[in-house]
């Protein structure tokens, strides 16, 4: 796969954000998979707690590719970059939620949102909106950033704006099915990415010209 991975990234950064791109897509596949042994897209305690590690490692993930979108990207790059950080941050309290959920029976989102908790203030749904819309959002933008700044393959694009879709048409309406979709094509669009990463070798004269740690 082309990957434009720069020489300004170090190796101690290819490999952080590599292995995070690597393992975040598979990790929201295996929250995916672990709510269809449970009770579906966003109700179970072991899919809440996989997607919540996923959370994490694609914050870190999108925070490395932000990097090298940014100089090819300067004015957008980092606006996007901290809308994706800010949706993968944001997608915590959904996993939190999806275990709540598995436990108790209360959807909190739903009920505040329908009038349903008189007792729970309505600015609940803060914690959750419209954060959650900015995950999609994020596939989308990056999918369309890597794709005009030529840094990696139009079909790896394409299926980044892809999952994007399925992401907001899957999750809400806990549709298992496009969830699935979404992540396969989240993890076909990703791994090679951070493969791409971890595989990158600095020329000896990046090695000489290095500061020392």
């Amino acid at each position: 796969m082309n990957f434009d991975v720069p020489g300004t990234m170090s190796p101690a950064a290819s490999r952080v954000f590599g292995l995070a791109t690597v393992a975040g897509p598979l990790l929201l596949l295996g929250s995916t998979i672990a709510f269809l042994t449970e009770n579906g897209v966003n109700d179970g305690v072991l899919g809440g707690m996989i997607g919540l590690w996923s959370t994490f490692a694609l914050a870190v993930a999108f925070t490395g590719i932000y990097r090298i979108i940014e100089p090819r990207a300067p004015r957008v790059g980092p606006i996007f970059g901290a809308v994706a950080v800010t949706g993968f941050t944001a997608g915590a309290a959904f996993n939190l939620q999806a275990m709540y959920l598995a436990v108790y029976g209360k959807d909190l989102l739903s009920d505040v949102m329908e009038g349903t908790l008189p007792d729970v203030p309505a600015h609940t749904f803060l914690a959750f909106l419209p954060w959650g819309w900015l995950v999609p959002l994020s596939l989308v933008a990056t999918g369309i950033l890597l794709w005009r700044t030529r840094l990696a393959p139009a079909w790896s694009a394409a299926l980044l704006v892809l999952s994007g879709v399925l992401f907001i048409s899957s999750r809400p309406a806990r549709i298992d099915q496009l969830a699935l979709a979404c992540d396969i094509a989240l993890v076909i669009a990703l791994v090679p990415i951070g493969w791409s990463m971890l595989a990158r070798r600095r020329t000896v004269a990046e090695v000489l010209s290095a500061p020392s740690a």
